[in-house]
């Protein structure tokens, strides 16, 4: 921070000095309120307002002339609070100070009367009159100007002499606390914390906290903080610029670098790392050592001008010279691991190679005439144009093209045509684009007006309501020539009654997405026939639209889900797809029983088993002994044996048999 000048100091404590009415009358000055300022005129004998307006101390009057003055009328100036009003009355020949106060502008005294003013009283109104002082002195007769300056109310003038005033000079100025505030203001605004070290702010910080004053405080206390924080910002510490620092840091990144380069680069940046709290010398040192660093990086050559060239062109452009072309592409591949020099050698050879090549014809602007046709398509009614010059347009077009669903087919003009044929069907179609007669546009109207009943979906009835609308049904049957020929506007007016209408009549009709995946979820063909036939009647008996209310959809919905949670298997599907065999089965031993181990295999594939009965039937005629009604093995014999399940359902469904099942016995 600058050092504080001794006439700053001194104009402070010299601002500090606590001013009163006899301070002023002694000549002392303070600081003119340079925002606020103040106007006044005087009626003098025999001249009126002749003389007119004066500002900010100017004499209003005469001097040397013997003229009373007879009236006066003052206003503030300039930037003035709303708050902030003059007052003052005169004391009058004959009538003193009967008149009272009057207010901003408003006349003092009298006019035609004759009578002189002998006293004025001055005086600031508001919140902010506190801010700022008036000042005045007035020329008396014989006296002149010996009375001096006074303020802020006090009488200037005389009572009971008779003595007329023959002219006043008045000035708003600052009071000495607010010019001290003003200047503690300024002081801490000259330093932002952004700006200076933590450590030194801190210590900064509290010297502020320790002086904090308000315009409630004397101009001595205000001013001895103002000077304390100034002397304090002399020992804040700027912080570091490291502007340089980060520019050097962000000119190379690591993709550019090979890694070796890189790893030993990052090592110095990483031992180099400043803040902006360290001294600028040590983040200058750390600057000129990254620099240094980055001259020793490895960079990878660069790779644009090589890419572009074999971005360049591609195999559906060439029509001969690929093969040959190919080669040397793969001939002269490389990366950025390449030397430079080595890419540019490369690059240079496969731009020279395309030049060998012979590429089929630039479509390019021929695709751009036909664009508008593969827009809008051979209908007049949806292109934003007149019929005529549409139709003329695509008359042109499918002179050397057609249209197929919305795909151009090259079938006239394409890629293997001269490219002077190519040029000259761009002209011709271009002559056509070029007098078009754009019109109104119909995509919107046209979207709004042909609007179907699965767009909603919505329900049948609010479908045909809207349909047979008069006022849709008059729209409607507008020709498309006719509302090409009105403005955009109308036009859209016509779209947003549609649409309007569309809001007030059609009511979408109700979700049936759950309901449909509810049906979807089950087959007959999985589940029992008594059963199925129960579900069925649920359903018939559940059967809603997109007709129906969505709260019947859902009732339906739910109804359905419940019903489905009583459908039981068939004892088909559950044999195909229980894990009944001999792989699941597991090896089992002396003590096990195989319908408990076949139950537990139904369980586990998500089926109720007290929905079934689980039979079993011996298949071959081994040793092990397996007890055929209980299930239980009681001797393992060979090891092995063979049995097939019968699963049938409690129901009295149709039953069905598992494969054959090889068991595999411990002893």
């Amino acid at each position: 921070m600058k050092k504080m000048s001794a006439s700053l100091i001194g104009a402070l404590f010299l601002s500090s000095m606590v001013f009163s009415t006899n301070v002023f009358a002694a000549g002392i000055e303070t600081k003119t309120a340079g925002d606020i300022g103040v106007t006044y005129r005087t009626h003098i004998q025999n001249e009126g307002w002749l003389q007119g307006w004066m500002v900010d101390g100017a004499m209003s009057g005469s001097e040397g002339k013997g003229l009373r003055l007879e009236a006066i009328e003052i206003e503030l100036t300039g930037d003035v609070p709303d708050d902030l009003k003059i007052q003052y009355q005169t004391h009058i020949e004959n009538e003193g100070w009967a008149q009272g106060w009057v207010t901003d502008g408003a006349l003092a005294g009298s006019e035609g009367k004759g009578l002189r003013l002998e006293a004025v009283e001055i005086r600031l109104t508001g919140a902010s009159a506190s801010d700022y002082s008036v000042k005045y002195r007035t020329q008396i007769e014989n006296e002149g100007w010996a009375q001096g300056w006074v303020a802020d109310g006090a009488l200037s003038g005389s009572e009971g002499k008779g003595l007329r005033l023959e002219a006043i000079e008045i000035m708003v100025v600052e009071t000495p606390v607010k010019i001290a505030y003003d200047a503690y203001q300024d002081v801490l605004n000259q330093a932002s914390e952004a700006d200076y070290t933590v450590n030194s702010w801190t210590t900064y910080k509290k010297i502020v906290d320790a002086n904090v004053v308000t315009k409630d405080d004397t101009a001595n206390r205000i001013t001895e903080a103002t000077i304390a924080i100034k002397t304090a910002q002399e020992s804040l510490v700027k912080k570091a610029d490291l502007t340089v620092y980060h520019d050097v840091l962000n000119s190379v990144m690591e993709e550019q670098c090979t890694p070796e380069s890189w790893a030993i680069y990052r090592t110095i940046v990483e031992a180099n790392v400043v803040t902006a709290e360290d001294p600028q010398e040590k983040v200058d040192a750390a600057t000129i050592a990254i620099i240094k660093a980055q001259k020793e990086l490895v960079k990878y050559a660069n790779m644009s001008a090589y890419n572009t060239a074999v971005t360049a062109i591609s195999e559906d452009q060439v029509k001969s010279g690929w093969t040959e072309y190919k080669e040397v592409l793969d001939a002269n591949h490389v990366t950025k691991l390449n030397t430079q020099d080595e890419v540019d050698a490369a690059t240079a050879k496969i731009v020279a190679a395309q030049k060998n090549l012979v590429l089929y014809s630039n479509l390019g602007n021929f695709n751009k005439v036909i664009a508008l046709y593969i827009e809008f398509g051979t209908d007049a009614d949806n292109a934003p144009y007149s019929r005529e010059s549409w139709d003329a347009y695509t008359t042109v077009c499918e002179t050397y093209g057609t249209l197929n669903n919305g795909t151009w087919v090259y079938d006239v003009i394409s890629k293997n045509s001269d490219q002077t044929a190519i040029d000259s069907a761009t002209a011709d179609i271009k002559k056509m684009t070029d007098v078009l007669v754009a019109t109104a546009d119909l995509k919107a109207f046209n979207a709004a007006k042909n609007i179907k009943i699965t767009d909603g979906p919505y329900t049948t009835a609010s479908f045909e309501a809207y349909t047979k609308n008069a006022q849709v049904i008059s729209i409607a049957d507008l020709e498309a020539d006719l509302l090409k020929s009105y403005s955009q506007s109308v036009v859209d007016g016509y779209t947003q009654t549609l649409i309007a209408i569309q809001h007030e009549l059609l009511i979408h009709a109700a979700d049936l997405s759950a309901y449909n995946e509810a049906l979807a979820k089950v087959k007959a063909v999985d589940y029992t026939e008594k059963t199925w036939a129960t579900y069925q009647t649920i359903v018939d008996t559940n059967k809603v639209d997109g007709d129906s209310t969505q709260e019947a959809v859902n009732a339906a919905t739910a109804k359905i889900l419940s019903a489905q949670k009583n459908l039981t298997y068939s004892a088909a599907y559950v044999a195909a797809n229980s894990r009944l065999d001999s792989y699941y089965f597991g090896v089992r031993k002396v003590g096990d029983n195989i319908l408990t181990r076949a139950n537990e295999l139904i369980s586990a594939a998500g089926f109720d088993k007290t929905r079934y009965k689980i039979s079993f039937t011996r298949i071959d005629n081994g040793t092990a002994v397996i007890n055929p009604v209980t299930g239980l093995i009681t001797d393992a014999g060979a090891t092995t044996a063979s049995v097939s399940f019968t699963i049938t359902p409690v129901d009295g469904s149709e039953a069905a048999t598992t494969k054959n099942i090889d068991l595999f016995i411990n002893k």
